[in-house]
């Protein structure tokens, strides 16, 4: 039997022997890429976060009437007049 020349081929399994293996090999896992960009609520939106608080209604008798009275409607009621 002339065997001098020949080498094991190389075993991919990891349930082969290692007998012949130099030693343990370390892997190195690659560092994982996103390929899209971290989410974000999409509300509210810019054009509506940004804007401007509405202005508070305020009524007001004319000035020659010397009159008081009570308005029985939240600021919400009010605005949906």
């Amino acid at each position: 039997m002339a065997t001098t020349g020949m080498s094991r081929p190389s075993i991919s399994s990891p349930l082969a022997s290692r007998s012949y293996a130099p030693g343990p090999v370390a892997r190195t896992t690659p560092q994982r890429t996103y390929s899209f960009p971290t989410s974000r609520a999409l509300r509210p939106f810019p054009s509506i976060a940004a804007a401007a608080p509405k202005p508070v209604k305020i009524i007001q008798p004319p000035a020659n009437q010397r009159v008081s009275f009570v308005l029985n409607l939240t600021q919400a009621e009010f605005s949906r007049q």
